[in-house]
């Protein structure tokens, strides 16, 4: 099979990921086309035989011709479209150098292998590279009784407790709910001291809402008619997504996090879905992923693989970059970026 290259606009896109063996929203193109909305990069979809990529093509720095391209913030490096299959990444690396893709980066989603999934590898072209633990809770063990999931930790129930009492918990839709999140979402970014990857304009949510509709979940926690916290959750088939979040100082002290997390369990049971995915931390196991795994959920391996199709451009890209006083940190992907 000849790779094919899809547009968000191309309907056979979302059929493909429809038809593969477990559809998920991270590799659907309403998904992707928020991204290449606020200029992450053109959002295409490489498809092979028995496997479906979601990227982004971004044009080389230093004014040089061609691409590299990386999977959009999350986990849809690569979807098998087959049953028992595994992707042969080889058929990706062709298509790349074809095409005047350098390199590219793709980060496995935990929940559907991670670096299982792909086949085929040739050392030295190809690099799998561990990032740390996620962790995923079974939205099905929420105890009717207590309305509580199984499993959370004695502190976490404590603050899930403080939380039904002092907040109340709203599912909004439309562009007001979205901006109303933006606002917490942003001002905790900037308490956090985030890189500007991480704030996203108001066309990103748009785009995101238009193009996941009702796949794409709003929790705000609400004090005295003011948002002290918010939740972007994710959902498709099987699993559902923990994605954005933020609170204020208020929203902190009354463990709106706490109940956020708990009531994208409950939206993702009603969604149907098999797993919340919370993700991991920002660096490993620290306090975030401390956070997320205190509700009980099984751990999984997060890691991304790291395709060069052009070695000799991709080292002079890398040489020019060495010639600027600022380097990318250790580990980064392309080398050349900063």
């Amino acid at each position: 099979m000849t790779p094919e290259l899809l547009g968000t606009g191309d309907p056979r896109w979302d059929e493909f990921v429809d038809g593969s063996p477990t559809p998920d929203v991270y590799y659907r193109s309403g998904y992707c086309a928020a991204y290449e909305a606020v200029g992450h990069g053109r959002a295409v979809a490489v498809v092979t035989e028995g496997a479906l990529y979601p990227l982004l093509l971004r044009p080389l720095p230093f004014g040089e011709d061609g691409f590299d391209a990386a999977t959009p913030y999350g986990y849809g490096g690569v979807l098998s479209t087959e049953p028992s299959a595994s992707a042969d990444v080889r058929q990706l690396r062709d298509w790349c150098a074809t095409n005047g893709v350098v390199s590219c980066l793709l980060r496995l989603h935990p929940l559907l292998g991670g670096s299982e999934q792909l086949s085929q590898i040739d050392e030295g072209e190809l690099d799998i590279r561990d990032h740390g633990p996620t962790t995923a809770v079974d939205p099905r063990r929420i105890d009717p009784d207590t309305g509580r999931l199984e499993g959370m930790s004695k502190g976490r129930k404590a603050d899930l407790t403080v939380a039904r009492r002092a907040l109340q918990l709203v599912w909004g839709n439309g562009d007001e709910a979205l901006e109303r999140f933006r606002q917490v979402y942003d001002v905790t970014m900037k308490r956090l001291g985030a890189g500007e990857f991480y704030v996203f304009p108001a066309e990103y949510y748009r785009r995101l809402a238009a193009g996941l509709g009702e796949r794409l979940g709003i929790a705000l926690a609400i004090r005295d008619d003011d948002v002290v916290g918010g939740a972007l959750f994710l959902a498709d088939e099987s699993f559902a997504h923990y994605h954005l979040s933020g609170a204020t100082d208020v929203g902190r002290e009354l463990k709106a996090g706490t109940l956020l997390v708990h009531a994208g369990a409950e939206w993702a049971r009603e969604h149907g879905c098999e797993l919340l995915h919370l993700g991991g931390g920002t660096s490993g196991e620290d306090s975030l992923f401390a956070f997320k795994k205190s509700f009980g959920g099984e751990t999984y391996n997060y890691s991304f693989a790291t395709v060069v199709a052009d070695r000799a451009r991709y080292d002079e890209l890398v040489a020019r970059r060495d010639e600027k006083e600022e380097s990318p940190r250790p580990g980064f992907f392309p080398a050349y970026r900063a």
